[in-house]
This record gives C-alpha cells, structure tokens and sequence, in this order.
C-alpha cells in the first residue's frame, strides 16, 4: 500500500512528518480560512443608511426603496436590484432590518400592485 502512496507523493510516510523544514516551519500545513467581516464590506452603506433615517434606524425597521433611490445613496457598479440582495441579508441578519429594493421598470404581480 506505501508503494502506491509513494508513486503517487513520493517517499517513505516518515518523509510525510518532516515536510515542513527550515523557514516554512512556522507556517500551518492547513490554510485556514478566515470569516470575511461584512461589517466592512457594507459599512458605507450603513452610514448612508443612518444618515437618511437618524434615531429610526433601528432593529424591526422596514425600509422599501426604488432602484434609482438606492443607486444615489448606495452607489453600485451592477445597476440591478440584485446587487443589494448581500446588503438586505446582512441587515436582516445582523439588525433585523427589512430593505426591500425594488425596480419601477418590473411589472409588480397582481397581489403586489395594492402595496405600491
């Protein structure tokens, strides 16, 4: 079975175990991965946020807002309402915040058209 493993990585198992030598000692044989903090990624567009809705801007809060509005206080490169679907998750999770975006150029169904 070693030989198998020894076509395939090379060396006897006890060759396994010293791997990491010298200056590369210190580093994990496993990169770990880290937890990318969102709180950075969608920070401006919580200070936007903030900014427009003061004191209201508060856990339970529902906010409902065109494409064109969203675009000029939280800027985009995609001009699509699924851009944000990242920002109305975070929101949602961390704060308990519904952001609705919607598209005037979409058709709203027959049960949304009382809403608007």
């Amino acid at each position: 079975m070693w030989s198998i493993m020894n076509l395939f990585f090379g060396g006897p198992p006890e060759e396994s175990l010293k791997r990491q030598v010298g200056k590369k000692a210190s580093c994990p044989d496993v990169s770990e991965k880290t937890r990318s903090n969102s709180n950075e990624k969608y920070e401006q567009d919580i200070t936007a946020l903030k900014e427009k809705f003061g004191n209201s801007f508060i856990t339970g809060l529902c906010v409902r807002f065109t494409l064109k509005e969203a675009l000029g206080m939280m800027p985009r490169n995609r001009k699509r309402v699924d851009a944000y679907y990242g920002l109305t998750r975070y929101l949602q999770n961390e704060f308990g915040i519904t952001l609705t975006i919607y598209s005037q150029k979409t058709k709203p169904n027959d049960h949304e058209e009382d809403n608007l």
